[in-house]
């Protein structure tokens, strides 16, 4: 089986730091569920002894390396390892770099920026905080991130927005979140309808979360009503639900209180054929 460079890297520090617990995010929910390496509890997992050496001799059994290899490896420090590419672990092509599409008219050095339809651009957090815009918009999937003219119900609202992929693996998180916090401009969130999508919402900058861009209530209603947006519902809110349950934010507090009657979900990808919000 083959693990990203992050789930590796996680592994390894359960190895070298024997937590307590961590926080239950993506890596350590999957090792949790599919691999019982340690215990969901509420926001967190927990660890005890056999769960660390369950950690390395999965490493082991992989043919990955136990420990990280340091900033300064290279190419064939990763490929003496066969449970993974030479590229891992390596420094990354994409570091510091923020995916951004402009939608309307955004400027950056006084030049309009374009995006073609289904493309976007990449900038250094530095230069995605000059963009001259009135309205950020936070996306979480790639593959909505790229083809946003497709979702023709997003109403602007006359506005020129930047948007900005939120990052995954390879485009960072950390390079996206520094842009976005950079700036000053009132966010919208564009996530997918779950308590994962709501908690990332949630954690866009205090005072900044000017909307949740959603299709409407009645289209949600109808979407929602799905065996995969029931799954997606009941296999996140005990994970998030504390946090939400907690939002000081009038729009997430709204969707939370709209998810929950619902007891289901929605995928970015199915809101393409949505309605107007």
């Amino acid at each position: 089986m083959s693990f990203s460079p992050v789930q590796i890297i996680f592994l390894q520090k359960l190895v070298a730091d024997r937590p307590e617990s961590r926080r239950a995010g993506d890596a350590a929910l999957f090792f949790q569920q599919n691999f019982s390496i340690g215990r969901l509890v509420k926001n967190n997992v927990q660890y005890q002894g056999g769960h660390f050496q369950a950690a390395l001799q999965l490493l082991q059994a992989n043919d990955l390396p136990v420990a990280a290899l340091g900033p300064n490896s290279t190419r064939a420090d990763s490929a003496a390892f066969g449970g993974m590419s030479e590229k891992s672990l390596s420094a990354a092509p994409h570091s510091r770099s923020v995916a951004v599409k402009a939608l309307g008219r955004c400027t950056l050095d006084g030049h309009e920026m374009y995006t073609p339809a289904s493309a976007y651009l990449v900038l250094t957090p530095a230069d995605a905080k000059r963009v001259v815009c009135q309205r950020l918009m936070v996306v979480e999937n790639l593959e909505t991130f790229r083809t946003l003219d497709a979702y023709a119900w997003i109403d602007r609202r006359g506005m020129d927005v930047l948007a900005i992929y939120r990052g995954d693996v390879r485009l960072r998180n950390n390079d996206a979140t520094e842009a976005i916090r950079g700036r000053q401009e009132p966010v919208w969130g564009f996530f997918d309808f779950d308590p994962a999508g709501l908690a990332f919402a949630n954690a866009l900058p205090a005072g900044r979360l000017e909307r949740v861009i959603l299709p409407s209530q009645t289209w949600l209603h109808q979407a929602a009503d799905t065996p995969r947006g029931r799954q997606l519902f009941d296999s996140q809110v005990a994970v998030y639900s504390n946090v939400l349950n907690d939002s000081v934010h009038a729009e997430v507090i709204a969707c939370w209180q709209l998810m929950k009657r619902l007891r289901s979900g929605v995928t970015q990808e199915r809101m393409v054929w949505a309605d107007g919000c």
